[in-house]
């Protein structure tokens, strides 16, 4: 019986650090699949409200602002994960259609591209409890307007 225990002993633990590691491997995959879901449900719904707005304007055949993306670049001292970074992202790019859906549909010649960094630089979101302040670097404006942001930490003022 002594010698028994020892080896099922070694047993058992061989089965509580295998399924230890199982689940470490599935939670990140699990991760990466949500975060992709996401992504994909967001995509959908801001494609879905964009033909929205097209086939409500769909009389003018002037050139319009038709879509609205973002380009997400984290300065180098924001210690995010990159989990945090992807949700960040991707909330970025939700508020930043929010605030810019008032600009969907206009003709180019009449957009005022002085509007858009004033609408976004220096505005600060919450991401999973941290903060985070948006410097806007660039704007392209053409049917698809791209707005290049910089995201960067916010210090916590006392």
């Amino acid at each position: 019986m002594k010698r028994l225990m020892p080896k099922v002993a070694i047993f058992i633990l061989g089965i509580i650090v295998g399924a230890s590691s199982t689940s470490v491997f599935l939670g990140e995959t699990v991760d990466a699949l949500y975060m992709e879901n996401r992504l994909l449900k967001q995509q959908l719904a801001t494609v879905e409200d964009d033909l929205k707005q097209l086939e409500e304007k769909k009389q003018t055949p002037k050139r319009v602002v038709t879509k609205i993306s973002t380009r997400v670049n984290f300065a180098a001292e924001c210690d995010l994960t990159d989990y945090e970074k992807s949700t960040a992202e991707l909330k970025v790019d939700q508020n930043v259609r929010e605030w810019l859906k008032l600009i969907l549909g206009q003709d180019l010649d009449t957009v005022n591209y002085q509007l858009v960094p004033r609408i976004i630089d220096n505005r600060e979101i919450e991401v999973d409890g941290k903060k985070i302040g948006l410097q806007v670097e660039l704007v392209v404006i053409s049917e698809n307007l791209m707005v290049f942001i910089e995201v960067l930490p916010v210090k916590e003022q006392l």
